[in-house]
């Protein structure tokens, strides 16, 4: 049952913009229709909370290595690469 509601969740509201208010309205819905025990509101909501912040790390990183593929392939100088090329004028 949680699986439903997570992904009515990512198809209905896109995770990124979830906020706690919005899984609770969500969770209430799923309580009327019968769909859900109103004993387990607290853990249901927790749960997806949960799996949203773990999804959102996960996108985060994802994206992070694709910027930084891409960044690698076009030859652009990364941060590091300046420090090293500062560290050296400075040492000239």
């Amino acid at each position: 049952m949680l699986d439903i509601i997570k992904k009515s969740i990512y198809l209905g509201l896109g995770f990124t913009a979830v906020t706690k208010e919005k899984v609770e309205n969500l969770v209430d819905e799923l309580i009327e229709k019968g769909q859900l025990a109103r004993a387990e509101k607290p853990k249901a909501v927790q749960e997806i909370l949960d799996e949203i912040e773990e999804s959102k790390t996960v996108l985060k990183q994802k994206t992070n290595a694709v910027i930084a593929e891409t960044l690698s392939g076009l030859g652009c100088a990364t941060k590091k690469d300046i420090k090293e090329m500062k560290e050296k004028i400075d040492r000239y």
